[in-house]
Parts: structure tokens; sequence; C-alpha cells
């Protein structure tokens, strides 16, 4: 398997979205065989993300990390083991012994709402459906809506208009959800960027909203075929007919 380790010198970092180095070990037999050291330079916590993921590894051990980055991570089958303190050395050690468990299990409740760079995903957010063919509006919009953005559909030639948020607002993503539901009632169709977690998905589809994984936005010159309009899976009202033929073909 392999661990990644957010480190400070020679301790654990005291916070993922901040930490620049990470400490990445391969081990096979309960024996660490390789080590290699990772450098972000980059402040952007979406790059933090983008190291481990692209780093392969199993699992990570920090300390502090928000709900939002865990869920990226998990939601990538990358286990996520926090609130460690200590000496780099004697965390793996205890995670070799498996004396380490599962620790995202606390008081979630008395965690901050994610202050993460939300207008950096709001702007990857932007990009992604410019390049997919989306005008997007840049009038105020009402909390939690971030993004309005309208698309002409290639069947019926008629203005779909989405409301899109960026999770975030609030720790709480099922009140986020919620907020966003009541107000988006009047749009053609509504999406949510979040971590397809299992419960946020069905969340999600039972109030009919697209759930849209930030992981997508990295590429967004990638063309999702997965459905006739783009981010938007769930069959529009007033538009069935050509999710019919895409599912026909």
């Amino acid at each position: 398997m392999k661990l990644a380790i957010a480190t400070y010198k020679t301790e654990i970092a005291p916070c993922f979205e901040a930490s620049k180095k990470f400490l990445v070990m391969e081990i096979e037999a309960g024996k660490i065989v390789r080590e290699t050291e990772l450098s972000c330079e980059n402040n952007s916590p979406v790059a933090r993300l983008r190291l481990v993921k692209n780093a392969g590894v199993d699992a990570l051990l920090c300390n502090g990390i928000r709900s939002f980055y865990r869920d990226m991570l998990e939601a990538e089958n990358i286990k996520v083991y926090r609130n460690l303190s200590g000496q780099i050395e004697d965390i793996v050690r205890n995670f070799l012994e498996n004396k380490i468990t599962d620790t995202c299990s606390g008081n979630k409740s008395a965690e901050l709402p994610c202050k993460f760079d939300l207008e950096e995903l709001i702007q990857m957010t932007y990009e992604y459906f410019s390049h997919h063919g989306y005008q997007v509006e840049s009038s105020e919009t009402e909390f939690p809506i971030d993004i309005i953005s309208t698309y002409v559909c290639p069947k019926c030639r008629k203005t779909i208009r989405v409301a899109v948020c960026c999770s975030g607002h609030l720790f709480n993503w099922e009140k986020e959800i919620r907020e966003l539901r009541s107000v988006s009632e009047n749009y053609d169709a509504t999406v949510y960027v979040h971590a397809p977690r299992e419960r946020v998905a069905k969340t999600c589809h039972e109030y009919k909203i697209n759930l849209l994984d930030p992981w997508m936005l990295e590429n967004p010159a990638e063309c999702d075929s997965a459905t006739p309009i783009p981010a938007l899976y769930l069959p529009v009202r007033g538009h069935d007919r050509i999710y019919q033929e895409y599912e026909n073909n």
C-alpha cells in the first residue's frame, strides 16, 4: 500500500490545507520499502488534493483537515486519518501496528464552515460551464447559488436556465442542499458541486439536483459524454425527449 503524510519538519503538519510537504511511503508486508518526499509550492488547497491523488496513495495521515477535502479524497478511495499530532516516526509506527483507527467520527458539529478557496472552486466551475457551451450570467445571485448559467437545448433550441452551487458555504452539506433546493425552484435545472459521497448523491437525487464531482473541473476540455446536456445528468423539465433519444442510442 501507499501512505501519504502531511509533514512539517519531523512532525505531522497541523493543517492539511497549508502543508507544503508530503511524505509518501510504500509499505509491503508491514514494512516501509520506499520513501518519497513531495513538495507543493502552490498555495491552493486544490493543488494539495491533486498532489495526493496523483501520488496514487491508499491512505493519508494528517492533523486538521476540512470535511470538504476529506470527502473529495475519500470519494477517490483514499482513507483519511485525521487529528494526529506528534513525531512522524511515532505516528507511522502506530499505524503499522494497527494502533490508529478511524479518526473522522468525532464531533463534526464543532467544525467551522469550510473557508477554503471558494473563489477558486467557483472560478473552476465557471470555466467548466463556459467550456461546455453555457452562457454564464454575471449578475448577483441568491445564496447559496454561485453561478447562473444558460444553455440552448440542441433539440428544441429553447434556453435552459441552470442554478449552480459550489459546496462550502455551510459546514452542513444537508442544510446547504436544502437551501439550494428552496431557492432554485424556478430554474430549469440545479447543479451542486461536491464529492460524490453516497449520502450526498442520494440526497441530491431525491431533490432532483445534479451532482458535479469537483475532480471533473480540473479538465474542462474533456467532453462529458455521459449525458446529452453537459453536467445535467437528470432529465430537464420540458426536455425529456432529448434524454429519451440519448438513452435509446
